[in-house]
């Protein structure tokens, strides 16, 4: 009973929107008309009709330029229909058409003057049966009501989808638009909370309106997980992005929805597609074609690692990684609607054989094949597979998007060259990202070819110590960016990997200084049993290279095969450091606003003491910042060690800088062999209690004061660490803010 009455509904829902639009074309004179449809209304209404006073073999073109009846009956149409000659440049162009093909031009418009108004209501007149039945007249015939409203409908419904089609794909360019120009503004408000912060001390002035709306957003939006607990940790084979990006992609998405499923007007009898099925197979088919292929510069733009969104905005290669994912993801469902619907389409006009035929027209074929190639490649774009296997992800993501390019500009080459720009404009990306990557490479090392770096690898530590020369650099390089590396020696030397700095030093004055394989791997420092290390704290002593320096922990793939190339060192340490060739692209990411808080918390994990390094020399220099801590959670006694005389030493101890080093396998002191901890140093073993360590370093300061939590680490940690923040921040307000270090594919 319930589903006869919907069908009930359904079918009175059609009867409406029919005869709504139809009713304009029932009032005479076609009062309520756009007259520049009522060319195409009364074209419409006779395209199925023949006329005997042509050949039957006549083509439309030549019954449509020779027929007399023909112009009679489409003149007297007009005539009734278009009374205000709306219709006048349409038939002008048709004219056009006939006197260039056949030379033939139409005759005027007055043939049908004599026709009065109480003549027109006698002629023959066309119905829906005699459209549907092609059948030949040898009069001149008028155009029924019912039929033109029909036609009427038809071009309306079509024009009104259509017309939509292309807003909608316009849609998608202005919601990301929207969404760079909300990050950028949120970037401008929050560095002028900051400085209004360093300049006015006061807790009144901390606690105004603008300060308190952009705190309510970080809270509650922008730091804080989707839901629960986990943002860094993947979840199965997929990640979820905090709650501020997934909720700009769950309005994509929901917009995404909207414009496919919205702005179709189906009706019950419709001379395109004789079916409300068909007339909905075909919208839907054709939107979220064009819609998709509307995401295909935003997909581009957003895996790219030189993004202007991401220069104005300031958030990191993760969050547009994660918009270029989604995108990717939405682009493909629509294309699979879009070929899935066309292929029904034509299992329903004319079968397997029909369809089998389709595929022997180039941008059909295309099409197909591009809808395959984006579902394998969202296939073949999994958490598991770019984490373990990223170079193979890398090759396969490349090679299937330029066959993805190269298929749609097939598949569109049915309309000439009205979507080109739409395959262009990802080309024109890709290609800009290229650029502007040989740019970077130039600008750190114009004879990139020649750029030699010294490398040690450390056994017992189990680190890899890597130092290139900058000093024909054109920038001077800063905390918290990092580096694509090549190794030119290496037998995959095309592949390359991004490592943060983990310091800067030496006097710039000294460049063009050769770097031998037995000179020095850094500036001698204060290390165990005098072999050569760096200390971050140190510049370096004047006629020093400059020099940008990298700890890598060696696992698999390309930093293991690091690892055996430096590893000629540790077998044979008196012949220093090995000299390899590597090539450097970079700098990528920018430098947090840490100096502006009085307080900085780093929580770190492992070979995540690199950040904390390459900021630490700024920080203590930094007469406004009054405390930097950093919990240092790492497994291997020898490489604390090791950073601790090496490199953290000479900056922590005082009141200024602590260091709480959390040994997480095993217990006691077995393997930590320093006699004496330096002052602000301390050592304790199991994990770190993040929340309690971010609740400490709060409740410590202040009232007037801010606290900078950076975590990099880990993906549990950092979870930790983004949850302690925002729980935090309940009671702190805006004086907490959370800062990730990381890079995540």
């Amino acid at each position: 009973m319930r589903n006869t009455r919907r069908s009930f509904f359904a079918r009175v829902l059609l009867t409406a929107t029919w005869l709504w639009l139809c009713s304009g074309a029932l009032a005479a004179g076609g009062n309520g008309i756009d007259e520049t449809k009522s060319f195409g209304a009364c074209t419409l209404a006779l395209q199925t009709t023949h006329f005997s006073d042509v050949g039957p073999n006549a083509t439309k073109l030549e019954e449509k330029c020779q027929s007399r009846l023909r112009h009679l009956s489409l003149y007297l149409c007009l005539k009734v229909y278009g009374r205000s000659g709306g219709w006048a440049d349409e038939l002008a162009a048709q004219n056009d058409t006939c006197e260039r093909f056949l030379h033939t031009p139409l005759p005027p418009f007055d043939i049908v003057a004599n026709y009065t108004d109480t003549e027109v209501p006698r002629l023959r007149q066309v119905t829906l049966q005699d459209w549907n039945d092609r059948v030949t007249f040898d009069e001149e015939v008028i155009v029924s009501d019912a039929l033109h409203g029909i036609a009427y409908g038809t071009l309306y419904a079509w024009d009104y989808a259509y017309s939509r089609h292309f807003s909608y794909g316009w849609a998608m360019a202005v919601f990301w638009i929207v969404v760079v120009l909300a990050g950028a503004s949120a970037r401008l408000v929050s560095a002028i909370r900051r400085h209004r912060g360093s300049s006015e001390k006061s807790q009144s002035r901390m606690r105004t309106v603008i300060d308190r709306v952009p705190a309510w957003v970080c809270r509650h939006i922008t730091a804080p997980a989707t839901f629960g607990y986990r943002c860094a940790q993947n979840l199965g084979w997929c990640t979820i992005p905090p709650r501020g990006q997934s909720l700009t992609i769950l309005v994509f998405l929901i917009l995404n929805i909207f414009v496919s499923t919205n702005g179709y007007i189906v009706m019950p009898v419709n001379l395109y597609f004789n079916t409300p099925t068909k007339q909905l197979l075909r919208y839907v088919s054709d939107r979220t074609g064009i819609v998709s292929f509307a995401n295909f510069p935003m997909i581009w733009l957003f895996g790219m690692r030189n993004n202007l969104a991401l220069w104005l905005t300031g958030w990191d290669f993760g969050t547009y990684n994660n918009f270029h994912r989604w995108v990717a993801r939405i682009a493909t469902l629509q294309a699979v609607v879009h070929s899935i619907g066309y292929t029904v389409l034509i299992l329903l006009d004319g079968g397997w054989e029909y369809f089998a035929w389709w595929w022997t027209q180039l941008f059909f074929w295309t099409g197909e094949v591009a809808t395959i190639l984006m579902c394998l490649l969202l296939g073949l774009a999994v958490y598991w597979l770019r984490r373990k296997q990223y170079e193979t992800f890398l090759i396969i993501h490349v090679v299937l998007s330029i066959f993805i390019l190269l298929t749609m500009l097939g598949h569109v080459s049915i309309f000439k060259v009205r979507y080109d720009l739409m395959v262009w404009i990802p080309a024109t990306i890709w290609a800009a990202d290229r650029i502007l990557r040989v740019s970077r490479t130039l600008s750190f090392n114009r004879r990139f070819w020649n750029t030699k770096a010294s490398v040690k690898y450390d056994p017992s530590s189990n680190i890899i110590r890597l130092a290139v020369p900058s000093s024909s650099s054109l920038y001077t390089p800063q905390p918290g960016t990092f580096y694509y590396l090549h190794v030119l020696s290496d037998k995959r030397f095309w592949e390359s990997h991004p490592f943060t700095m983990a310091y800067s030093t030496g006097a710039r004055e000294a460049c063009g200084k050769d770097l031998g394989e037995n000179a020095p791997l850094l500036p001698a420092q204060h290390g165990r049993g005098g072999d050569e290390a760096f200390a971050v704290g140190s510049e370096g002593g004047e006629g020093e290279p400059s020099m940008v320096g990298f700890l890598i922990r060696p696992y698999d793939g390309f930093t293991s095969r690091l690892r055996d190339a430096a590893s000629r060192s540790s077998r044979c340490p008196q012949s220093g450091p090995v000299s390899i060739q590597v090539l450097v692209e970079g700098p990528y990411g920018r430098t947090g606003p840490f100096v502006e808080y009085e307080n900085v918390l780093f929580v770190v994990g492992g070979s995540g003491i690199v950040v904390a390094m390459a900021y630490l020399r700024s920080l203590v220099s930094n007469a406004g910042v009054r405390s930097v801590g950093i919990v240092w959670a790492v497994r291997e006694p020898a490489f604390a060690e090791d950073i601790l005389l090496r490199d953290l030493g000479p900056l922590v101890g005082g009141k200024k800088v602590s260091l709480k080093i959390c040994m997480t396998l095993g217990s006691g002191c077995a393997g930590f062999t320093v006699p004496e901890l330096p002052e602000g140093v301390r050592l304790q073993y199991g994990r770190p209690d993040v929340r309690l360590e971010v609740e400490d370093a709060a409740g410590d300061m202040p009232p007037s004061e801010r606290l900078a939590v950076v975590a990099c680490g880990p993906a549990r940690m950092a979870d930790d660490a983004r949850r302690a923040v925002v729980e935090s921040m309940g009671s702190n307000g805006p004086r907490v803010e959370y800062f990730e270090e990381s890079f995540r594919w």
